[in-house]
C-alpha cells in the first residue's frame, strides 16, 4: 500500500472526519519517523500531524508538506553517514601519510577526526523547515 498517496488523497476528500484522518496519517509515518532516530524530527513531525487543520486544502497541503520533510530528513541522515566517512578517511589518510598505516590508529582516526563538531553545524543548515505554512517563508 503507497500510504503516501493514500493519505494525501483522503485529505482532500469528504471523509474522513479530521481526527480520523490524524490517526491515519500517524500511522502511515510511524516506521519512518522511528527509523530517523532523531527526537527533534520526530516531534515536530508529530507536531505536524496534531496541528492538522480541518480544512480538505489544507490538510492536502500538510500530509505534502510532512511527507516531503521525512524524506528529507531520510536524505540527510543518509547524507551525513556519507559525511561522516569521508571525513574519517581524509583523517586516515593524513595519519598513513604521516605515520605508516596501523590498525589501532584507524580507530584513532574516527575518535579524532572531528566529526563530531562537523555533523551538527552541517545539519543546522540541511534540516528541513517543518511549519505548517511553509508560504510564510517567501516574505
Amino acid at each position: 500500500i503507497n500510504w503516501e498517496e493514500c493519505a494525501v488523497e483522503l485529505a482532500g476528500s469528504k471523509s474522513p472526519s479530521t481526527e480520523t484522518f490524524k490517526f491515519l496519517l500517524r500511522l502511515s509515518v510511524a516506521n519512518r519517523l522511528d527509523a530517523l532516530h532523531v527526537g527533534k524530527w520526530q516531534t515536530e513531525g508529530e507536531n505536524l500531524i496534531n496541528e492538522c487543520p480541518d480544512d480538505r486544502n489544507a490538510r492536502e497541503e500538510r500530509a505534502r508538506l510532512l511527507y516531503s520533510n521525512l524524506t528529507s530528513c531520510e536524505q540527510l541522515k543518509e547524507a551525513t553517514w556519507l559525511l561522516e566517512l569521508a571525513v574519517w578517511k581524509t583523517k586516515i589518510d593524513e595519519s598513513t601519510s604521516l605515520h605508516g598505516q596501523d590498525g589501532e590508529e584507524r580507530n584513532q582516526c574516527r575518535i579524532n577526526c572531528g566529526v563530531q563538531q562537523i555533523l551538527p553545524i552541517v545539519v543546522s543548515f540541511l534540516s528541513p523547515k517543518w511549519e505548517s505554512n511553509p508560504s510564510d517563508d517567501d516574505n
